[in-house]
């Protein structure tokens, strides 16, 4: 099953469903992709701060850090500032970029786009500029082909999948995002990044599925 749906601020979420496997994700694509998830901040993105693209580290550090950010708000009150608030955060590198990011904003700023974000990542960093947003208006993008090769096979096969997508318009910053349905069990997936979104032209993403037993 191969389809998509909008993303808040025209971020396009493209999204593949696929049956009874387990995914490792990998993209081919124009539009440069950045990985998603609960992975640790990199000091040295961190510190290189404006050298950097910022969206990527925005997003990956609102993902790691929104709610915990929404409740420090919700339950200190009145703060300070950009210092105060981001020294509640647990870890060195998550102040680190929270006062990197606030600096940017403002203290007042920060504040009232974690609460309108309503814990959404992207969007956060989209509303404070540091990730692109284009309104894309009709159509936007179309998955044109999707392949599975093989398309059946026992215990231990390697399968690997094709999509190819056609960007109409310019998208806003979203994710290209693989989604497992077993058929016995919880879905799962991964996600990545496409930081300045899709330009007009043709993308293609893949994955390779192994389907060895877990332990």
């Amino acid at each position: 099953i191969v389809g998509f749906s909008p993303f808040r601020l025209s971020t396009m979420r493209v999204v593949a469903a696929l049956l009874c496997v387990a995914i490792l994700f990998s993209a081919a694509s124009a539009a440069p992709i950045t990985k998603l998830g609960r992975t640790k901040l990199a000091p040295k993105a961190v510190k290189k701060g404006l050298g950097l693209d910022l969206c990527p580290l925005c997003v990956q550090f609102t993902s790691q850090s929104i709610s915990e950010l929404l409740n420090i708000i919700l339950n200190a009150g009145v703060v300070g500032g950009c210092a105060e608030l981001c020294g509640m955060l647990p870890q060195k590198l998550e102040q680190e970029a929270c006062n990197l990011i606030c600096d940017i904003v403002g203290i007042d700023a920060f504040i009232h786009l974690i609460e309108k974000a309503d814990l959404d990542p992207i969007y956060f960093c989209e509303l404070t500029t540091l990730c692109p947003v284009h309104d894309c208006e009709g159509q936007c993008v179309k998955i044109t082909d999707a392949a599975v090769a093989p398309q059946s096979g026992p215990q231990g096969t390697t399968f690997k999948i094709g999509v190819a997508m056609q960007a109409f318009n310019q998208t806003s910053t979203g994710t290209i995002a693989f989604s497992v349905l077993p058929p016995d069990g919880m879905p799962f997936g991964d996600a990545e990044l496409v930081p300045k979104g899709f330009s007009p032209g043709t993308f293609h993403a893949g994955a390779h599925i192994e389907t060895q037993p877990s332990e």
